[in-house]
């Protein structure tokens, strides 16, 4: 089984408990001057530049806490790419990435994979290239 997290408050120690391998992945290694208009842990964003009207900066979330219940040596994406870490070392293992400053990281790892099943067992359409692309204009 493998988890993938995007949000700060989701998961409770319980879960992490019963974790094999945790991938970390977030603002640790990051200096953020924060500011009115610099924020950390808001909503699902681990650093933010946050626009608008004062009365419209009110109505956003309050900061959310970081999950608890990490060891402080977890390893972070940058250490399983690397090899510094193994990952999945045993089928029956789980896997939780917990992905804070990487968004959609999780679905491009395993696109290239799935598109190749795909293919091989001829599912799905092509679709043309040109539905994605568009003229930049000022």
């Amino acid at each position: 089984m493998h988890l993938a997290n995007l949000g700060p408050a989701e998961i409770d120690g319980s879960v992490l408990a019963q974790v094999d391998v945790v991938i970390l992945q977030g603002t640790s290694g990051l200096r953020v001057v924060k500011n009115d208009r610099v924020v950390v842990g808001v909503g699902h964003s681990p650093v933010a530049f946050v626009a608008g009207t004062d009365e419209e900066v009110k109505r956003l979330p309050e900061q959310t806490p970081p999950i608890s219940g990490f060891k402080a040596d977890s390893a972070n994406y940058s250490d399983l790419i690397s090899g510094k870490v193994a990952g999945r070392t045993a089928e029956d293992q789980i896997t939780f990435y917990h992905n804070m400053g990487n968004q959609g990281l999780q679905f491009s790892a395993v696109g290239s994979i799935v598109y190749e099943k795909a293919k091989q067992q001829s599912l799905g359409r092509e679709l043309p290239t040109e539905w994605f692309l568009q003229d930049i204009r000022d």
